[in-house]
């Protein structure tokens, strides 16, 4: 039996009286029912457009769509080529949801923002169990709304995948550790779910699990407690879970062990990854940037620093105590861990510490309001002012571009820079240009409003105290921005993804014909998704691809100079894809005779060897 830590009765009789309190204004079905809607509509609402992004959204759905297409689900594939990087679940969740709903753009994003959803509804079984009822209302809130969390889930990456199970870890290790739950059933399920956290993380999806739950043992000094966790059967259950996959694809691919664990785990982190894949955002940018991943509810960032317990309490903490403790060191540990990286630092790489940076948010300001902080009104005053200055700032641009004339999609409107530029995954933000808001006019004007009425509107709410309905009006002010900034991110459609450029030239290619792509295949991945075609890749043999690519029974899809212009010089008709970056390099290479434009948007082009008139009559 585990020792169960309980509550001092007058912390209890306090905690009681303070869910009575806030139950009056908000019961927990409540607060659940309107959470589950606000994600849902934010989440799923917002799944079926824009069109798949080129790189590691089309790319990434290509591996889930070869998966279903080959019925395997232990080697993964990337246009024909073994892709040994990456762990499979959210792949295989990707996969069926192809299989039940199509493939398209909803059932690729149906995995993440179920995820997102049941997020908000772990959230409120974790957090009731520990804190009282407002608090969970505002840390769903963070969650739901919090800018980040939106922003990382528009491209198919896992990050909310095993955000959710790190929190499902947690979950069930506080539940059993203080007594709440059966031992056995809270640790083995904590064990399955670290399991599941390695096939769609990898070795951060064990590591950093097991790494936190060491250092609250060690910050609490309850080692002595070890044998508690079941250790030897909980390891036998996380074995059962992510074992036979690793097994298997290592039997699969001989370079398996090296691409996945060595390549892609160690020499990433310590930045000696082969081929060389993206650098390490700028410490102090990565680090601040959590400002913006977490508004507007980051302007409370003073009331979360006053939930860390103090060092001299550790060894003696109540359970809600407790579980803040645990929020500090999940957090910290992996802030802690990517500071200290200096091979590769993308900025959703924290995604698994937002959800306990999110819940130190909302208990802090729950806390604050609870104790009638004054300086709360000051700091909505602050965020009030910070969305009259982005709102005159958007303004502004509509203004400077009222009178300008688009011709062509918004490429012709943007400043590019340099391919270093891009390692920071939204530095195309920075692209934009006055003359842009030409064609941004509906998602500008409805994210000005939102800015400058709703978060007005939250400062005018607490200054009467409302303060529940303050931070409703918050979380609605940020499901209006998301829709605007789901808008504004079709518009950048042609200059992001490859579906506007097929839509063009799609009814002219025919089963007969043969589609290639210069350059490497992340690309102009889209290019591969919305043809349903395997692309040859001329002079495209790296990155992702290159480990998979020495294979003896890899296709033959990579093609030097001489291959190719034999290709394009035979008979069969051929669409060759060619990215921005690379146009210039393309034309020194394809013949001047014979070479055809068929079409171009946000800067790419796709070229034929048959005119246009040719091609369309052979239909």
């Amino acid at each position: 039996m585990s020792r169960q830590v309980e509550y001092d009765s007058s912390e209890a009789a306090s905690a009681s009286k303070e869910r009575g309190s806030v139950n009056s204004e908000w019961s927990r079905p409540a607060a659940v029912v309107l959470l589950i809607f606000l994600s849902a509509a934010i989440y799923l609402g917002n799944a079926g457009f824009p069109a798949l992004l080129d790189d590691a959204d089309a790319s990434h759905a290509m591996v889930s769509r070869e998966m279903l297409q080959r019925h395997d689900g232990v080697t993964l594939y990337m246009n024909g080529i073994r892709y040994l990087m990456k762990a499979p679940l959210h792949y295989w969740a990707v996969a069926l949801s192809y299989a039940a709903l199509g493939q398209n753009e909803f059932s690729t994003r149906l995995p993440v923002a179920l995820a997102m959803i049941g997020l908000v509804l772990l959230v409120n079984e974790f957090f009731f169990c520990f804190f009282w009822a407002r608090s969970v209302l505002y840390r769903l809130f963070v969650v739901g709304t919090g800018a980040g969390f939106f922003l990382f889930t528009r491209i198919m990456i896992p990050e909310a995948i095993y955000a959710l199970e790190f929190t499902a870890i947690f979950y069930f290790f506080l539940r059993g550790w203080t007594g709440s739950l059966n031992p056995r059933a809270a640790y083995w399920g904590a064990a399955a779910l670290t399991g599941l956290a390695m096939l769609t993380r990898g070795l951060v999806g064990v590591i950093f699990p097991a790494a936190i739950l060491f250092l609250f043992l060690v910050a609490t000094r309850s080692w002595n407690r070890w044998r508690e966790l079941q250790l030897f059967s909980s390891a036998a259950i996380f074995l059962v879970v992510a074992a036979p996959w690793h097994f298997l694809a290592s039997l699969r691919a001989n370079s398996f062990f090296w691409s996945y664990f060595i390549n892609e785990h160690i020499k990433r982190a310590i930045g000696t990854r082969y081929p060389p894949d993206y650098e390490a955002v700028p410490l102090w940018l990565w680090l601040g940037a959590h400002l913006v991943w977490l508004f507007p509810w980051s302007i409370f960032v003073p009331a979360a620093l006053k939930c860390i317990p103090r060092p001299r309490t550790w060894k003696s903490l109540p359970p809600e105590g407790q579980a803040r403790l645990l929020l500090v060191l999940w957090a910290g540990f992996i802030l802690l861990f990517f500071s200290l990286t200096f091979g590769s630092r993308m900025e959703y790489y924290s995604f698994g510490a937002w959800p306990a940076i999110a819940t130190l948010l909302g208990i802090g300001l729950a806390k604050a309001e609870e104790q009638g902080k004054r300086w709360l009104v000051r700091m909505q005053a602050a965020l009030a002012a910070v969305g009259a200055m982005l709102a005159a700032v958007l303004i502004a641009m509509l203004w400077i571009s009222a009178k300008v004339q688009v011709n062509g999609d918004i490429s012709s409107l943007l400043k590019e820079h340099e391919n270093d530029f891009y390692r920071v995954s939204m530095a195309h933000i920075l692209d934009l240009t006055p003359q842009a808001f030409a064609l941004l006019r509906l998602p500008a004007s409805l994210a000005a409003a939102a800015f400058l009425l709703g978060l007005a509107a939250a400062w005018w709410l607490r200054r009467k105290r409302r303060e529940q309905a303050a931070a409703v009006c918050l979380a609605i002010t940020m499901a209006v921005f998301f829709f605007a900034a789901n808008v504004a991110l079709g518009v950048f459609g042609p200059y992001l993804s490859s579906r506007p450029l097929m839509s063009k030239v799609l009814p002219q290619i025919t089963s007969a014909d043969t589609l290639a792509l210069y350059g490497e295949f992340d690309a102009l991945s889209g290019v591969a998704f919305y043809s349903d075609r395997q692309l040859l890749l001329w002079n495209g043999r790296y990155n992702n691809l290159a480990p998979g690519s020495y294979y003896a029974d890899a296709p033959h899809i990579f093609l030097t100079d001489p291959e190719f212009l034999a290709l394009w010089q035979g008979r069969k008709r051929v669409f060759l894809f060619v990215p921005p970056e690379h146009r210039a390099a393309a034309a020194q290479r394809l013949p001047t005779a014979g070479t055809f434009l068929l079409a171009e948007s946000g800067g790419k082009a796709v070229y034929a060897n048959r005119p246009a008139s040719s091609v369309a009559a052979s239909q």
